[in-house]
């Protein structure tokens, strides 16, 4: 128990008031605190769940506290029979909600009332310990002036004390925190010892050793027990608050949140309340996930808060990572427009609580008296969120915090919601109208259905129901499955942004629905009715109305019509079953009904339908899972049930025949399903590649499209590519590229821009004569999805020089050039990709300024690809003029600065032919204020690419004799020194190369030397790379000119690596190898001579 104890906050007691013991220590009021107790009710729970016996081990002393729990609480909670309850029951006697107990009335020095029992109110439990006496009493307690229901309560075990804070429900923490303050040290009631100084477990241990009495002994190995069982569930908080430790550093965005929810609670018109009202200043949220405008978060602030204390005037106060502060608020400007003014007026306080107490007394006064809520779902999401929550998939979820604070204010808002909802009902109750109510949209929102205020009517139908006989359990089944933690329910997906769940529903109000919303609410109740005929006319009758239209479609929603349908599949009447079908095909084209069929489980019965021999029914239920499985839940569901391979048997067609319909069922099915990474696996494992080849021979282009869908969303992976490469699928994907059907030419670019990932591809591609048509598709510029991926497929097959060659014939170049102004950001990415892999004729079609342009945007992925262009266009002399005039390579020397890897290295090689082919170039760079410096420290990068990059950059650089001086230094000699011992090929030629041209300035040669960067070189001559040979020689030529480097070398047997290379086709290399030799034989000579003489 003392991590938890640790954990908390308490209230500073003066030293005098705890010398006289004159007042109890006081938890502080704390979003902190709130947590902590929800922990500690969530340990005890699991700890009377998995240790059963442990639990009700009796405690040495019981557990004392002031509870301010009712007697009727007890009576009539459901565990009423673990209880007695003697005297007066009236629930008056318990104090208001939001109440906290004065410290009078925490007298727990006063032994337990026998005498006069009779005339005070008691509970006991029926659970006795060894002696007779009960292991939880409470007796009422005499009250002080103006105090109300005041009760001693005394628990002697676990089990006793998680009944008693089940009574307590939604007060559980209040009774936690009289518990935790009036028990400072729980384990010296337990055991008789203390638990602070971390010896509990030794000394526990030791009485049960040294104890002879057999019953005592027994005692203590149950205590023991215990005592391990706690002991399991402390590391785990120890655990969890080492991984939450760095969070307690700064203030963010989710800690605000969680404390403005607290103080949420803590509102009200009563004066009772701590607070009038506080609230967000703005709801509108950044996309770093900050409400702070940007020029206000670089001041570190992070949001703004509006307070309405009791007996202060509005307060705007600024949240920020060093803590809160009251600004200036609104004030009014020259023109007499109000603006918020940012200027800090109080000073920093850790907490909004701790600012709010200097400024409202009433606030002070109130606050330590306010209780925590608590809910049950907030507690399990609580514990959950300690834990990585982990799918079936595999795929572990990854949390940001800002993502934390939108989960905490979701659930926030669900439980208000639920508060809501139950206050709403109850107040209906008492009303007992009589006439009908009809049912809004809002109650949804606020957790009810209609079928919440008709339960009698939902019981006879269920009694007259035949196919809710057999579907009642497995729905409700499916209900609860689904009301688990939602975070297990979503799932990586390579096509998806976002999962279509986080969509706002749209809600209308009451006025404003049509006629035909209550039309449909009393068909869904014909639905129920039991009777066969009454059913399937109450099919057509639904299939009359526009399904299409979202009001309908929501109406069936809210009076439970899809449960309904959902039932209806597990009938043996077929008609039903059609009918059903058809209605839910068409309704799930809607975001939230695909939702609301996931929370039913409504994949199982459609899975289970595939196998019907009907085929119409084998459609219909493929059809409504290619809509459905738009969800990611659902999408999960069908793997889950089977229904992938059941999918993959439906292909089974030959093209052209009466079985073809069934085919397209199945491929819309799969094409939907393929969305995520799991499903392509078993889409592939079910054998569905033949099958997907046999298809591509129809003529039929119903089902060409959504067969080629599959292909497209499986290409991104590398067997599957292998496999349509392999099958001769290639042909017919470039075959359909000139089709007339613009959807089937769009899923037919893009299976090609995946699989030319392979060169392979690529030949086969130019084979097939692709290239025509994929640069015809590029001049249908209103279509951006065929855009996107044509543009993608020329990009990928301009990797191959041959078809570079073909497509420059196709005056590809000037087309690509003119689709670089006006088009999204995905078309972008894919033109600059191509002209970067073309490079010829970019300058003649005035493609240079356009690129030059794009160098200032942020999308990182088209800042690769346009460096990439632009290093591609410095190799022409005439384009590189163009470059320096409109300032070019200044903006990629400001892309180092970029904290993606990806985007330094792809600028720092784009800037080394830029400098080799720029007139007065070493002017150019010293021009750049800071900027050598700053290539000069990316070689402390992790990133080997980014480190070549940087290499090969300043191997250009070092070629000026001023700008060698300068890099020198910064320090250059010794980074690059420590690079030496990489095994990367690709970083060791141009390391080598940076090493050699840095060697002609000043001792940096011995200064090489110095740094061990000489024995290290030796060993990059065994690489099979003559690039590297070749660099590497040119380095050791220089710093051989250094009599203890030539040593060095000697000694790292150089000489006999550079004999074989003296002899090589490649004059560089053969010259420097010589020339190194040449240094060592002369350094040898001289030594000889001079020991000679």
């Amino acid at each position: 128990m003392g991590t938890i104890s640790s954990k908390l906050q308490w209230e500073d007691v003066p030293a005098a008031a705890a010398a006289a013991k004159e007042d109890l220590p006081r938890l502080r009021t704390s979003y902190n605190n709130q947590d902590v107790l929800l922990e500690l009710a969530r340990v005890l729970e699991q700890l009377c769940a998995s240790f059963p016996t442990e639990a009700k081990t009796e405690f040495r002393k019981p557990l004392v506290w002031t509870s301010t729990l009712a007697p009727a609480a007890f009576a009539s909670h459901a565990t009423s029979s673990h209880w007695v309850v003697a005297g007066n029951t009236d629930p008056t006697l318990t104090r208001g909600p939001m109440e906290m107990p004065s410290r009078d009335a925490l007298d727990l020095d006063r032994p337990p009332a026998s005498a006069d029992r009779g005339h005070k109110t008691t509970v006991a439990s029926t659970a006795l310990r060894p002696d007779g006496q009960p292991q939880f009493f409470m007796e009422q307690t005499s009250t002080p002036a103006g105090e109300t229901g005041v009760f001693s309560a005394r628990a002697s075990t676990f089990d006793c004390l998680n009944r008693v804070l089940m009574v307590a429900d939604e007060h559980k923490l209040r009774e936690l925190q009289h518990i935790v303050e009036t028990n400072r040290d729980p384990c010296m009631n337990i055991l008789g010892i203390s638990g602070g100084d971390g010896r509990g477990l030794i000394e526990a241990f030791e009485m049960f050793v040294n104890e002879q009495d057999p019953k005592k002994r027994e005692h203590y190995s149950r205590l023991y027990k215990l005592m391990l069982a706690l002991n399991k569930f402390e590391l785990q908080l120890t655990q969890s608050a080492l991984q939450s430790l760095h969070k307690d550093i700064v203030l963010d965005v989710a800690k605000v949140s969680e404390e403005l929810e607290m103080l949420r609670a803590f509102c009200g018109r009563e004066d009772r309340y701590a607070l009038a009202g506080i609230n967000w200043e703005s709801d509108y949220t950044f996309m770093n996930g900050v409400k702070s405008p940007p020029w206000r978060q670089v001041h570190g602030e992070i949001c703004y808060l509006s307070v309405q204390c009791r007996d202060h005037e509005e307060l705007i106060v600024t949240a920020s990572k060093r803590g809160y502060f009251i600004n200036k608020g609104y004030t009014a400007d020259d023109k007499g427009n109000e603006q918020l003014n940012y200027e800090q007026v109080s000073e920093v306080y850790p907490t909004l609580v701790d600012l709010l107490k200097t400024v409202s007394p009433h606030f002070a006064s109130h606050i330590d008296r306010q209780e925590y809520l608590y809910h049950r779902d907030a507690m399990h999401a609580s514990s959950a969120e300690k834990q990585p929550i982990q799918g079936d998939d595999g795929d572990q979820g990854d949390r940001t915090d800002d993502m934390a604070a939108q989960n905490k204010d979701r659930r926030n808002e669900k439980e208000m919601a639920k508060r809501n909802a139950q206050s709403k009902k109850k107040a209906k109750n008492q009303a007992k109208t009589q006439h009908s109510v009809e049912p809004s949209l809002k109650w949804r929102a606020l957790g009810l259905t209609a079928e919440d205020s008709k339960s009698p009517g939902k019981s006879r139908m269920k009694k007259g129901s035949a196919e809710k006989k057999n579907r009642g359990n497995s729905s409700k089944k499916r209900l609860y499955k689904s009301a688990s933690f939602d975070e297990e329910d979503f799932e990586d997906s390579d096509s998806e942004v976002s999962s279509e769940e986080e969509q706002q529903e749209k809600r209308q109000d009451n006025s404003e629905l049509p006629a035909e919303y209550y039309q449909i609410q009393k068909l869904v109740k014909y639905l129920r009715s039991g009777n066969q005929t009454a059913t399937i006319i109450a099919i057509c009758s639904l299939r009359d109305f526009d399904l299409a239209n979202e009001f309908n479609q929501t109406a069936i929603r809210d009076v439970g019509g899809l449960e309904t349908l959902v039932n209806l599949l597990d009938t043996d009447d077929p008609k039903c079953k059609i009918g059903a079908l058809k209605i839910l095909k068409e309704v799930s084209e809607n975001v939230q009904i695909r939702s609301a069929i996931a929370d039913l489980d409504g994949m199982q019965p459609l899975v289970e339908l595939l196998r019907d021999s009907d085929e119409e029914l084998k459609c219909l239920a493929a059809e409504t899972i290619a809509h459905c499985a738009k969800n990611a839940r659902n999408r999960r569901s069908v793997r889950r049930y089977g229904g992938i391979r059941k999918l993959v048997r439906l292909l089974k067609a030959k093209p052209g025949s009466p079985e073809e319909r069934v085919a397209i069922s199945g491929a819309l099915a799969l094409a939907t399903c393929s969305k995520s990474s799991k499903n392509k696996e078993a889409i592939q494992a079910a054998g569905s590649i033949p099958l997907l080849a046999n298809l591509l021979e129809s003529q039929n282009e119903k089902l060409l499209i959504p067969v080629v869908g599959i292909l497209q969303e499986c290409a991104s992976d590398e067997h599957y590519r292998l496999a349509i490469r392999s099958s001769g699928m290639i042909k017919f994907l470039v075959e359909n590229l000139s089709s007339k059907n613009e959807e089937l030419q769009t899923h037919c670019a893009s299976a090609i821009f995946k699989c030319a990932e392979e060169d392979e591809t690529r030949v086969l591609v130019r084979q097939y004569n692709g290239l025509t048509p994929l640069v015809s598709l590029l001049d249908n510029v209103a279509n951006k999805d065929l855009l996107v991926a044509a543009t993608g497929a020329v990009w990928k097959c301009a990797r191959n020089l041959e078809n570079v060659a073909a497509l420059n014939k196709l005056n590809t170049i000037k087309k690509l050039v003119g689709l670089m102004e006006n088009q999204p950001e995905d078309v972008l990415v894919n033109v600059v990709g191509a002209l970067a892999e073309g490079r010829q004729g970019i300058r003649e079609s005035g493609g240079i300024t356009p690129l030059v342009n794009l160098l200032t945007g942020t999308n990182q992925a088209l800042l690769v690809n346009v460096t990439t262009a632009v290093g591609a266009s410095a190799l022409d002399a005439d384009s590189m003029a163009v470059i320096d005039r409109l300032d070019g390579v200044r903006l990629l020397w400001s892309l180092l600065k970029s904290p993606n890897p990806m985007v330094q290295a792809s600028a720092a090689w784009a800037i080394s032919p830029c400098i080799e082919h720029a007139k007065e170039a070493g002017e150019m760079v010293r021009s750049f204020v800071g900027g050598l410096e700053l290539i000069v420290s990316l070689l402390k990068s992790e990133n080997t690419e980014v480190l070549a990059s940087v290499c090969a950059a300043l191997a250009n650089i070092a070629k000026d004799e001023e700008n060698l001086a300068v890099i020198t230094d910064h320090g250059v000699v010794p980074m690059l020194g420590k690079l030496t011992n990489t095994r990367n090929d690709k970083l060791r030629k141009h390391l080598a190369e940076a090493i050699a041209r840095c060697c002609h300035w000043g001792n940096n040669r011995v200064a090489f030397g110095s740094a061990s960067a000489v024995a290290p070189l030796v060993k990059y001559l065994k690489s099979p790379d003559e690039e590297v040979h070749r660099s590497t020689a040119r380095a050791l030529h220089q710093l051989s000119m250094d009599p203890d480097n030539c040593i060095t070398m000697h000694e790292h047997g150089v000489v006999q690596l550079l004999l074989g290379m003296v002899g090589s086709s490649d004059a560089a290399l053969q010259e420097a190898a010589a020339g190194t030799i040449g240094n060592i034989r002369r350094l040898a000579l001289a030594s000889e001579k001079a020991n000679l003489s």
